[in-house]
């Protein structure tokens, strides 16, 4: 053999050793890459698991309201057939018509409210049991703090003025959360009113007080010097969540405009937002129970603040863009509630 023949060899063993570790290159990659393909195809049988979980709770839900049309069908069927007897039976043709008529109209207002009550009863029923658990997920807690606190202040006997606020606003904090518990337990058991007569700019100064507004949220009261006789906690809960919500509408960043003015013997309360406003299709819903367009919440607040105003006799309403919510409350509320005056000056 000769010397180049042998060097020819080396050169072709060398390359074949190169060759045979770039082999096992690839196969240790190739290893990897199944191994990631067997991963991602675990995760999307997990999805796939998940969707089906989810199409075949749509489907039952799909079969009970189709158990539910048919029945409508059913009771349908046999008002036509009592239509068409009625037809029959009548002498008079155009008096049969419109009696037949009247009596559709009737049927079908009967079905459309059984309907309404039926979703309302399923959607009462959701919130009975929302209510209950934050009942007990809330209230236990909140009274381990509200002990805490008040061992905190008998301790500290010798507490500076800048604790004692501090205590002071964690008090009020923890009231505050004590009376949206309630509130949330008033859409189910609508509670009695507790009236006096007050001033609706010092109920929104409260209010404002109490909200954690961002930074770069301005909000702008224009009051007349309005009193109204109003339960003030439940009026101040009505104006922390609609304030609240124009604050998240924009993103912690823009301009919330307040103005109270006189109409008559109504007190106008209007909140606007500089958010981008909300689509007709949303404000449709906007006050519906367990509607909401937020991924936290239970859809409960706007439809809490409907059925409060509502309470006082008044009514809410909302428009955009840009996002302006009306409330109109009676100055002079009367009813089987016993008012109350306060001291105002």
């Amino acid at each position: 053999m000769t010397v180049k023949t042998y060097k020819e060899l080396e050169v072709t063993k060398q390359v074949l050793t190169e060759k045979e570790l770039q082999l096992m290159d690839l196969a240790t990659l190739s290893n990897h890459k199944i191994q990631e393909s067997a991963r991602i195809n675990r995760e999307l049988k997990g999805k796939v698991e998940f969707l089906q979980e989810i199409t075949n709770s749509l489907n039952e839900k799909n079969q009970y309201l189709e158990r539910l049309n048919l029945e409508l069908e059913t009771q349908k069927a046999h008002y036509n057939q009592l239509s068409k007897k009625l037809k029959k039976d009548f002498g008079n043709v155009v008096m049969r018509e419109k009696n037949l008529e009247i009596q559709r109209n009737k049927l079908s207002l009967v079905v459309e409210e059984k309907t309404r009550d039926l979703i309302r009863t399923e959607k009462m029923a959701s919130v009975g049991q929302l209510s209950s658990r934050l009942v007990h997920d809330l209230r236990n807690p909140l009274s381990v703090i509200k002990g805490t606190v008040e061992l905190l202040k008998i301790n500290d006997k010798k507490m500076d003025e800048t604790t004692s606020k501090k205590f002071e606003r964690i008090e009020s904090a923890m009231k505050k959360i004590s009376y949206q518990i309630e509130d949330v337990l008033d859409f189910v058991r609508q509670s009695d009113l507790h009236l006096k007569r007050q001033s609706i700019e010092e109920i929104l100064k409260s209010t404002i007080a109490g909200i954690d507004i961002p930074k770069e949220v301005k909000i702008k009261l224009n009051s007349q010097k309005i009193i109204v006789n109003c339960d003030s906690r439940k009026i101040e809960a009505v104006f922390t969540n609609i304030i609240t919500n124009a604050s998240q509408a924009m993103d912690g960043k823009g301009e919330i405009k307040i103005k109270v003015v006189e109409d008559d013997e109504d007190a106008l309360i209007k909140i606007e937002d500089s958010g981008p406003g909300m689509p007709k299709s949303v404000m449709r819903k906007i006050f519906d129970p367990l509607y909401t367009t937020k991924n936290t919440g239970t859809g409960l607040g706007l439809s809490i603040c409907k059925n409060i105003v509502e309470q006082h006799g008044g009514n809410i309403e909302v428009s955009s863009p840009p996002t302006l919510f009306v409330v109109r409350l009676p100055k002079n509320l009367r009813g089987y509630y016993k008012a109350s005056d306060s001291n105002l000056d």
